[in-house]
């Protein structure tokens, strides 16, 4: 048997420096805050990752330079001259790849994905030779010392490495060291200086890092000793080849592959069995006519699937739009055609979309509006409330729905969706016109739906909305995927116009647009310009053009969480320009873009505000009551009561049970006053 291996190993020693290196770089700021778990489990995935990288390598310099024989110092003095030799190469790689995307920056070219990936790795490589030379030479000089200080002990090891970590964080809040990390700002840009995130005290933050740190550490530790015991199995030797310990990592690797695949089948299977579900605040089935699930549809109320039953169950009815806007009103149209029904034959789903909107009378309304809604079939309650307010009820809503997964999962099929609702679009507005020729035709998508919309406006992207007749559209949130987007989005913060659509940053600048069509987007956003490739390569700005920070993974994991964060809503509290989050501007830019009267203003908005707040509140209270009702009945029943008899057989006053033991949150009158 091998004797063991010393607890603080050279490897070990050097991936522990290099964690403690990268830690104040992974508290880079990011266009969002982040919340301190986030920010912990951020610097943490940051450390784990560099430290086994770097063990890794220094094992691997290690064995190669301590091939020759010789005394441990001699080793050690080997190993420091590799690791220098590779710290050195590996700077200097870097160093030429930044600077030639400083070069592209002002041209304002981004540089290749190839290019990126070639310094990303030698910028890894630099850490973690440079990491490993610094220990190495600690071993040479510290050889002869005596035990209680030599480099190795455990107390000078953690000296070493806070002292390590303590000269970065100084260094990292000095702009200078951030200008060679960041491409320069063009001129006119509104991103804002290079910081990092501001929060809880560094003591406390280190801590809440290395505890996620820590477990990064023994995922990835525990993966290499499975793939060394596979190796063992294979070659059937105790110490495997490097061959044998690689089939080690791939069988791992295949395993938690197919792991990852069960559990996207898992959860797919789940999300449909969730579809179907009905949800205590949207259980009851609307008897209102002009609804998708209603008297006149053609759909089950079940089939619309979760967000088309919350679509339709939200919609105004003409008595609450009288109550808010004290003026005359109607029943607005709301139509829904769930993606259960829909089949691989676009020009047959929308026949299947036009006959549901004819039999809920949505062609007799003058304000007609085709919403492409997000990967699960959220369709924005602000913009659609809006339009109601606005018109008074005379409008129309249609809302197809392609999916039934979250945007991120549905993403890769963007193109088809897009397709199909080209064919839905023009059918729509070639029905319209033949129907109601007084009906004005809108275009409306958010976030994964302003890619649906936005990219089936030509076949070259190329925007021909108005040569099927629609006057205007809102696009919330529009990622740089969208294709039509590419093409269109200006390069200058200064150009507002561009092909016909009009580029608004937020609430401020909707006030200078005019009506037509409308590419909301805040700056900002970090879905708008979420991009897997900032792995390896500079991010880019809201104009494509590259700009910001760059270090390797840490500016993904950036990236990452604010995408996480975007959307992080409070009930009725609409923050100015924020992420992801596009309340506060929708009102004001759905009456620009389809050129309807704002005369009252405050109380639209107060509407709006207080409407969310409402159904969210009776989202809450009615699953909160139905689970409390359900424990209570299976308590009742394991103690082999039966809650019918519960008045006669003990006795009990039928006035002294609370009414939801045996009624359904989504039928007890109270909550009725939740609904404004």
């Amino acid at each position: 048997m091998p004797s063991p291996r010393p607890l603080l190993t050279r490897p070990r020693r050097a991936g522990l420096l290099a964690a403690v290196a990268v830690y104040p770089l992974s508290r880079l700021a990011g266009t969002l805050p982040r919340p301190a778990v986030d920010r912990a489990l951020m610097s943490g995935a940051t450390m784990g990752i560099a430290y086994q990288t770097s063990a890794a390598l220094a094992g691997s310099l290690t064995g190669f330079a301590g091939l020759a024989a010789g005394s441990p110092r001699a080793r050690a003095g080997q190993v420091a001259l590799v690791a220098a030799c590779a710290a050195a190469a590996g700077v200097a790689v870097s160093a030429r790849v930044r600077e030639q995307a400083r070069v592209r920056a002002l041209d304002g070219e981004r540089q290749s994905v190839t290019n990126g990936s070639i310094g990303a790795v030698a910028e890894i490589v630099a850490l973690a030779s440079g990491a490993t030379a610094l220990v190495s030479i600690a071993d040479v000089l510290g050889s002869e010392l005596p035990a209680s200080v030599r480099p190795t002990h455990p107390v000078i090891v953690t000296l070493g490495t806070v002292a390590a970590g303590a000269a970065v964080g100084i260094a990292a809040r000095d702009h200078r060291f951030l200008g060679l990390l960041a491409l320069p700002e063009p001129p006119g840009s509104p991103s804002p200086e290079p910081d990092f995130q501001r929060g809880a005290s560094l003591p406390v933050a280190a801590g809440r890092s290395a505890v996620v740190a820590a477990g990064t550490v023994a995922l990835i530790s525990a993966e290499a000793w499975g793939a060394e015991a596979l190796g063992r199995m294979v070659s059937r030797r105790e110490d495997p080849s490097l061959l044998a310990e690689g089939i080690g990592h791939a069988i791992i690797a295949a395993g938690v592959g197919l792991a990852g695949l069960a559990g996207f089948a898992f959860y797919s299977s789940r999300v449909k069995v969730q579809e179907r579900v009905l949800e205590a605040a949207y259980a009851a089935v609307p008897d209102r006519p002009g609804v998708s699930g209603g008297p006149d549809s053609r759909f089950n109320f079940v089939d619309l699937g979760r967000e088309g039953r919350r679509f339709v169950a939200q919609a105004y009815t003409g008595v609450e739009l009288v109550r808010a806007l004290d003026a005359p009103a109607g029943d607005p149209v709301r139509a829904f055609i769930p993606v259960s029904q829909l089949s691989d034959d676009p020009a047959r789903d929308a026949q299947l979309m036009l006959d549901e909107v004819e039999r809920l009378g949505g062609f007799r309304k003058n304000t007609i509006v085709l919403s492409a809604p997000t990967g699960d079939g959220y369709v924005s309650y602000v913009h659609t409330e809006t339009v109601e307010l606005l018109t008074n009820g005379d409008c129309t809503t249609i809302a197809v729905q392609y999916a039934s997964v979250p945007s991120a999962i549905a993403f890769p099929r963007r193109e088809k969706f897009a397709n199909a609702f080209a064919v839905y679009a023009q059918a729509l507005a070639q029905r319209a016109h033949e129907l109601n020729p007084q009906a004005r035709l809108y275009i409306f998508g958010e976030s994964l739906g302003s890619i649906v919309s936005l990219d089936s406006s030509g076949p070259d992207h190329v925007y021909t909305f108005e040569e099927f007749g629609y006057v205007g559209g809102l696009y919330c949130g529009v990622p740089i995927f969208s294709k039509t987007d590419q093409v269109l989005r200006p390069t200058d913060p200064g150009i507002k116009v561009s092909g016909g659509l009009q580029y608004v940053g937020g609430r401020d600048d909707a006030t200078t647009a005019t009506a037509g069509h409308i590419n909301l987007t805040h700056p900002t956003d970090p879905v708008a310009v979420a991009d897997p490739t900032v792995l390896v390569r500079h991010p880019v700005d809201f104009w494509g053009r590259p700009h910001g920070v760059y270090i390797p993974v840490v500016t993904f994991l950036v990236h990452l969480f604010d995408v996480k964060n975007a959307m992080n809503l409070r009930p009725g509290d609409f923050q100015p320009s924020l992420g992801h989050d596009y309340r506060y501007d929708t009102a004001l830019a759905v009456a620009v873009a389809y050129d309807l009267p704002m005369n009252q203003e405050q109380l639209i908005e107060t509407a709006l505000r207080e409407r969310e707040l409402a159904w969210s509140v009776r989202r809450l209270l009615s699953k909160r009551l139905d689970a409390a009702r359900e424990t209570a009945l299976i308590k009742l029943r394991s103690w082999g009561v039966d809650p019918d008899t519960l008045s006669e057989r003990f006795n009990i006053s039928p006035d002294s049970l609370p009414d939801w033991l045996h009624t359904p949150a989504h039928l007890i009158d109270t909550h009725e006053d939740y609904l404004g």
